[in-house]
C-alpha cells in the first residue's frame, strides 16, 4: 500500500505539472495584452507599461516565467491577480472554492442517489412501462446541454411559477436550480450504467443462494445485488466529478454564482494570467484527488480487492 499512495502521489504531482505547464503557455500564447486591459482607456506611456511588465515578471523568457511561477506556487503563492490589482489569487479563489464546493456537492449527491433509483427500479421492471420511463428520462437527460435545460428551469419554476430564485448564492434554496441542471446529465448517464449493471448483477449463482437462505428481497437487492453492481459505477464515478468541475463554468455563468466557475471565466475575458492558472491548477487536483479517493473505494466495497504488484 505505501509503495502504491507514493505512486499515485508521484503521478498526480506529474499531472499538476502537466496541466499547469500547458495551461501557462496557452495564456501567454493568447492574443491581447492583460496589461492594455488594465490601462483600459487610458494611453499610458511605454515606460509604465515597461515598469508593469518587470512587476508581473512579463518581461522574463516564457519558460523562465513558468519556472519562477512553479517554484512560487510550491511555497503557496499563486502569485496576484492583474484585474485586482494588488490581490492575491489565493485570497480571490479560496471563497469562490467554498461557494463551488456548496453547490457542487448537492449536484453530486442528487446525480447519484437518483442515478442509483432510477437504475434499480429500471433493472427489477426490467422491459416494463417503469423501465421504459425512467429510461426516456435519462436520455433526455444526456440529450440536453446545460445552457438549455438552465433557460428551461428558469423560465418554468422561477418566471412562471415563481417557486425559486432566478441567481444567486444567499441562501441553500438558490443552489436547487443550478444543482439540477449540473445534475440531470451525470445522472441520465448514470442510471443506465447502473441498469446494465443490476441485470448483469441479479442474473448470478449468489443472488439465487441468497433468496435461498430466506433473506428478504430489500436485503438481497441491497447488500448482495447493489453492492457488487457498483464497481463499474464507481469508475465512471470518477470521471463525472470532473465533468461536473468543468460544467460549473456554464452554469455559475448562467445563475450568477460567484464560485470557481466564474471567476475563471471572468479572468479568461480579462487575461487575468494568475486567476486562470490558479483556477486550472485548483480544478484538476480536485480531480486528481476524486479519482484517487474512488480507486481507494474499491477495497472499502470489496476486501478481496487489495493492491498487488
Amino acid at each position: 500500500m505505501t509503495r502504491y499512495l507514493l505512486q499515485r502521489t508521484a503521478f498526480i504531482i506529474f499531472s499538476l505539472l502537466g496541466v499547469t505547464f500547458l495551461a501557462f503557455m496557452a495564456s501567454r500564447l493568447a492574443p491581447g495584452d492583460p496589461l492594455r486591459l488594465m490601462a483600459g482607456d487610458q494611453n499610458l506611456p511605454a515606460e509604465v507599461i515597461a515598469n508593469w511588465e518587470a512587476r508581473y515578471g512579463l518581461d522574463q523568457p516564457i519558460l523562465v516565467q513558468y519556472l519562477y511561477y512553479v517554484k512560487n506556487a510550491v511555497q503557496g503563492d499563486l502569485g496576484t491577480s492583474y484585474h485586482y490589482i494588488g490581490t492575491p489569487v489565493t485570497e480571490l479563489l479560496g471563497p469562490a472554492i467554498l461557494v463551488t464546493l456548496k453547490w457542487e456537492s448537492a449536484a453530486l449527491v442528487l446525480a447519484i442517489v437518483l442515478a442509483l433509483f432510477l437504475g434499480t427500479i429500471s433493472a427489477l421492471r426490467h422491459n416494463t412501462w417503469v423501465d421504459t420511463g425512467a429510461m426516456t428520462v435519462a436520455l433526455v437527460g444526456i440529450s440536453l446541454p446545460d445552457f438549455a435545460l438552465a433557460t428551461f428551469l428558469i423560465v418554468i419554476f422561477a418566471l412562471k411559477l415563481d417557486w425559486l430564485p432566478v441567481a444567486g448564492y444567499e441562501t441553500p434554496i438558490h443552489y436547487v436550480l443550478p444543482a439540477i441542471t449540473l445534475a440531470a446529465r451525470p445522472c441520465a448517464l448514470l442510471s443506465r450504467l447502473v441498469r446494465a449493471s443490476m441485470l448483469d448483477v441479479l442474473n448470478q449463482d449468489y443472488m439465487t443462494t441468497a433468496r435461498a437462505k430466506g433473506l428478504r428481497e430489500r436485503t438481497v437487492i441491497l447488500r448482495h445485488g447493489l453492492r457488487n453492481a457498483m464497481f463499474p459505477v464507481l469508475t465512471v464515478v470518477g470521471i463525472l466529478i470532473g465533468r461536473i468541475l468543468s460544467g460549473s463554468f456554464i452554469v455559475e455563468t448562467i445563475f450568477n454564482i460567484p464560485g470557481i466557475g466564474r471567476l475563471g471565466v471572468t479572468a479568461v475575458l480579462q487575461r487575468d494570467y494568475p486567476i486562470i492558472l490558479g483556477a486550472t491548477l485548483s480544478l484538476a487536483f480536485a480531480f486528481l484527488i476524486s479519482t484517487f479517493l474512488v480507486d481507494i473505494l474499491y477495497g472499502v466495497l470489496d476486501p478481496r480487492i487489495r493492491v498487488t504488484d
